[in-house]
């Protein structure tokens, strides 16, 4: 379903731009909490990439 990849790799790269945006401000504001939210998120979004690479690999063979 090359239509789904299309629209997963929309999504993540949407998802990923906005963390990134997240993660700035929170930098910029100071907060203390900082580097635990970039850390989960951070391993979260590879996961979510990391899946949508195994799975659609699968699917388009």
């Amino acid at each position: 379903m090359p239509g789904m990849q299309n629209i997963t790799s929309r999504a993540l790269i949407a998802l990923s731009i906005v963390y990134g945006a997240t993660i700035a401000i929170l930098a910029i504001s100071g907060a203390d909490f900082v580097g635990k939210f970039a850390a989960i998120g951070g391993i979260t979004i590879g996961v979510l990439w990391a899946l949508r690479a195994v799975l659609g690999s699968k699917t388009s063979a």
